[in-house]
């Protein structure tokens, strides 16, 4: 039996456990989540079975298959005899039900915002962003490759000095982060870590700026899934990309605000309920099905994950993935060292372009290898086949002409033939660090190391020429793991995936349907509304204006789809929902009146008649409906809240026996 001390639910950060009290004692009688799974299990008159027999019945009573499913249950009790204590008893020491991290504001109103301009803003938080200078020299590398391969751009590399390329590669990046920050800015903000700007209480919350002005208690929900037996070992849950450190799990999220009706009582309005991982997995559902278009324009690659096994496949892929980086980095260090921490300056520059003159004698003699570069730079210096060329003979201009050609082949890069005598360069510092510049560059090592294979170098002196012996023979062994290990790679591909093509990532419960998720956000909506005395709505998305506001866009570039998600499919949830209850309350539409708030850069959204108003659509939350609730409980997939500073929690146990 897998146990419960194998269970790898992390500690979220956002649970002051000795602050919570009962809410019981606060309010009396509360809503409580259930699990229908261990209560189909407990009920189950068959003591003893077949678990696919067993299975079959639990589901015909209320049990969810993807509780089953990653619990680890369908896998563990597969093809077995199993009784009814142990199917319970799995279940009570697997849970794989879904935690619910709750972050809330601790003061103020949503839309207290400071006074910056809109394009000021956008400057600063990619200027932010470009402080990561890791990120911003790799970006720089990969648009680099993209030009070289591209004839179009190539041109502009062959005719800019150094200097000037860098300036233009430095460019590009901040216009690539300027097209991220405007097409996805909530996104933007947490991948590059950029702080948000904010002057009231936000608390713990990441995006009170995208919500309508004048809430009151902004609450942020995140459903999290660890896998109970941790064979799945949750990296960045297919795709999850708006919490930073809590994006671990994060199957969907939920942004709540309080706002006055216009009647006068309160509303909680479910401003946004969303799931990166089911969008991310949607990409592939049928590439040949014209709709929906904008996820074609994208250009997005396929994400193959959808059950608990491939999932458990994908995780054994990331460990093998992670071996081989680790390996790989382990590897690019050891040539570090093996050169850099060991010949000065001048040996450096020797070495490479005596590789680099080995390369170029090797192109000379395989036609196979000459690209229309190289055949201009040949015809340019007479190069001949089987003629070793001699560099020294060259002048400035020769040699600077022939550094940038020969930057279209790969096996140059990083090798800098003009680094002896530079003549540009008056910094002797520079030149030096040219000279070096192969030995940062894995394939100018590479270039190093063929060179050295195949020729003495005598003019090394004995003891390096040892170490490097030495040192090499630990990186064939480094060589042949990383070449193992991408071959078990490859072979779970094969067997799990058939070879297809696209991202693979740890996938989570309710993504095989938009219907599971949103089920999960309305029934923890309902609990909360009814569990809070004060409500006398819940309510949910009607208005365009709110709706772009909380998707940090303006209402003319909100994704085809997006509209119809909240006005017509959570709507349609929410009735067949209710229907859950002996009172079914009408759905009607409901005008929220949120108050003024402090920022000159606060958007009011208006009614018709010009009033600060806008429209949702829910249910009252009748005597008659919390009592329902009350009674009967929110079948759910989920475990009870985990809720920052300020709200409530409490443990117990309902009358199925489950954790409250």
């Amino acid at each position: 039996m897998i146990t419960l001390a194998q269970r790898q639910r992390p500690d979220t950060g956002h649970v002051r456990r000795g602050d919570m009290v009962s809410p019981v004692n606060v309010f009396g009688a509360l809503a409580k989540f259930f699990s229908p799974t261990i209560k189909a299990a407990k009920e189950l008159l068959q003591e003893k079975g077949p678990y696919e027999q067993l299975k079959i019945t639990m589901l015909r009573n209320g049990a969810k298959a993807d509780e089953l499913e990653w619990s680890g249950a369908d896998d563990f009790f597969k093809g077995k005899k199993v009784t009814k204590d142990e199917i319970v008893e799995y279940l009570s020491q697997n849970d794989p039900r879904l935690n619910i991290s709750t972050r809330k504001v601790d003061r103020g109103l949503t839309g207290e915002s400071p006074s910056y301009g809109v394009v000021d803003e956008r400057n600063r938080a990619v200027a932010e962003a470009m402080e990561d200078r890791p990120m911003v020299e790799e970006t720089k590398l990969n648009i680099l490759d993209e030009m070289k391969s591209d004839p179009n751009t190539s041109d502009i590399i062959a005719n800019q000095t150094p200097e000037d390329l860098d300036n233009f590669l430095e460019n590009r990046v901040f216009a690539e982060l300027v097209n991220d920050y405007n097409y996805d800015k909530p996104a933007f903000y947490n991948k590059h870590r950029v702080e948000l700007p904010r002057v009231f209480g936000a608390g713990e919350t990441e995006y009170s700026d995208y919500f309508p002005e004048g809430a009151e208690d902004y609450t942020e929900n995140l459903f999290q899934y660890f896998d109970p037996t941790g064979r799945i070992r949750m990296t960045n849950l297919a795709g999850s990309r708006h919490f930073g450190d809590d994006d671990l799990g994060t199957v969907m999220h939920s942004r709540t605000g309080i706002f006055p009706t216009r009647s006068g009582e309160k509303a909680m309005y479910v401003g946004e309920g969303q799931s990166d991982p089911f969008q991310k997995l949607q990409q592939g559902k049928d590439l040949t099905d014209p709709e929906p278009i904008y996820e074609k324009k994208r250009n997005l690659p396929r994400l193959l994950t959808r059950n608990y096994d491939e999932s458990l496949s994908v995780s054994k892929m990331n460990e093998l993935t992670d071996k081989v980086y680790s390996d790989s980095r382990k590897l690019r260090e050891n040539n570090r060292k093996m050169f850099a921490n060991n010949l000065n300056q001048e040996e450096l520059g020797r070495l490479g372009r005596e590789a680099a003159i080995f390369q170029i004698n090797k192109i000379i003699k395989d036609p196979t290898k000459q690209n229309d570069t190289f055949k201009d730079m040949a015809k340019a210096f007479k190069i001949k086949d089987e003629l070793p060329l001699d560099t020294s003979l060259m002048n400035e201009d020769e040699l600077e002409f022939l550094h940038y050609q020969l930057y279209n082949f790969d096996e140059f890069r990083g090798i800098n033939l003009l680094a002896k005598d530079d003549k540009r360069k008056a910094d002797e510092l520079l030149s030096a660090r040219m000279q070096a510049a192969w030995t940062r560059d894995p394939l100018g090592v590479e270039a190093v190391q063929e060179y050295m294979s195949s020729n003495p170098v005598d003019w090394l002196n004995e003891g390096f020429r040892r170490y490097y012996g030495n040192l090499n023979a630990d990186n064939m062994l480094l060589k042949m793991d990383i070449l193992d290990n991408r071959k078990a790679i490859e072979k779970i591909e094969l067997d799990s995936f058939s070879g297809e093509q696209g991202f693979k990532e740890e996938g989570a419960p309710f993504m095989s349907s938009q219907d599971k998720w949103v089920d999960q956000i309305i029934g923890k909506s309902i609990l909360d509304a009814v569990n809070d005395p004060s409500i006398n709505y819940l309510t949910f998305p009607d208005d365009i204006g709110a709706i772009a506001k909380v998707t940090g866009k303006n209402i003319e570039d909100l994704e085809p789809g997006t509209e119809k998600f909240y006005i017509s499919d959570t709507q349609n949830r929410l009735k067949k929902f209710l229907k859950k209850f002996d009172v079914n309350p009408p759905i009607e539409q409901i005008d929220l009146n949120p108050p003024p708030v402090a920022g000159p850069n606060t958007t009011v959204i208006r009614d018709s008649s010009g009033e600060e108003s806008f429209s949702s659509k829910g249910f009252k939350i009748t005597p008659e409906f919390r009592e329902a609730v009350i009674k009967k409980g929110i079948p759910t997939f989920a475990l009870p809240p985990i809720i920052s500073y300020g709200a409530l929690n409490s443990m117990g146990e309902n009358e199925n026996g489950d954790q409250m």
